[in-house]
Order: structure tokens, then sequence, then C-alpha cells
């Protein structure tokens, strides 16, 4: 992994890095969970295989390249567990970035969510090592209340709404 630099993100809860090889099973996990992905129609779930061969590319990403997803794991700080799964792409001229978050079900409704997006937001326009973008946008399922709430209270606002694929609704928030 020679060539990439150092990667973390601290909050008073949240830290949020890079995933490690070993664990796919826990990204599957988040990735695939039920309750998540019905907020997520463009999405579909994940193979193990196909977990595997995302890991292995996410392993060797700098957050914060140009056109470039990355993946990140959010770890509670107290107890160290993996708690949810995070990215950054930038766009190809480095003004903008769209961000993500999915935070497992039982660690919702502690603001686990709004406090990731918050501290990925503030890296993302203002740390010596990111892209210091100028506007972040989210991509947000119109039945989701709850990241809607969150993301609201985190500074974002809504832009733009649409159908995807005709059929589910969303939200464009930007700050």
């Amino acid at each position: 992994m020679s060539g990439l630099r150092p990667f973390s993100i601290l909050s008073t809860r949240v830290y949020i890095r890079r995933f490690l090889l070993g664990e796919v099973d826990n990204y599957v996990a988040i990735r695939n969970d039920p309750y998540i992905l019905q907020y997520l129609p463009w999405w579909s779930a994940l193979s193990s295989s196909d977990a595997w061969t995302q890991m292995t590319r996410q392993a060797v990403v700098n957050p914060g390249t140009l056109g470039v997803e990355a993946h990140m794991a959010v770890v509670d700080r107290q107890t160290n567990a993996l708690i949810g799964i995070c990215f950054i792409k930038v766009d190809p001229t480095g003004q903008q970035a769209e961000l993500g978050v999915m935070i497992t079900p039982s660690w919702q409704g502690r603001s686990y969510e709004q406090e990731t997006i918050r501290a990925l937001a503030n890296w993302a326009r203002t740390a010596p090592d990111a892209p210091r973008v100028q506007r972040l946008t989210i991509t947000v399922d119109a039945r989701n209340t709850a990241a809607l709430s969150a993301f609201g209270a985190s500074g974002f606002s809504m832009v733009s709404q649409g159908l995807w694929a005709g059929r589910f609704p969303y939200y464009i928030v930007a700050m």
C-alpha cells in the first residue's frame, strides 16, 4: 500500500478511517441490511465476492481523489465497533463532492449519522489533506425522513428533487 497517505477523521464519538480487508463481512452486513437498502433503491445487495473485490479496491484509494468514490468505515470511538459506512466522491473539477452515510440500524437514533456527516463535510472543506470543495451534496430517498432531518440539522438544505427509475422519489440536499 505504498503511496497511500495516512487517513482518519476524528469527532467526539466517531472515527472515520479506511476499511481493513478483514472487515469485508461487516461491510456486507451493513451494506446489505434490508433496512438500509430500502432507502437506497439505486443499489442492489452485494455478493461476498463482489464485496471482496470492492474492498480490495477501496484499500488503495485516497479519500478525496478526484472522480473516485471512497468508502470508509465509521467506528464508534468508545467501543471500537464498526457502526457504518460513509463515502465521498469528488467531481473531476474538485469543486463539488457527493457524500453519503449509512449507520447500521442498531446504532441509529443517537445522532451518529449527523455527527459522521458533519465530520466528513468539515474534513472535505477545511482539512489540509482534503479536496477543499466548495459544495457538498447528498442524494436522499424522500421516504427517509430521519436522514433528511439529520442532514438538515447538519446544515444541508434541499436543492432539487426527482424520481429514480421513474418510481422512487429522492431529494438532493446541499451545503
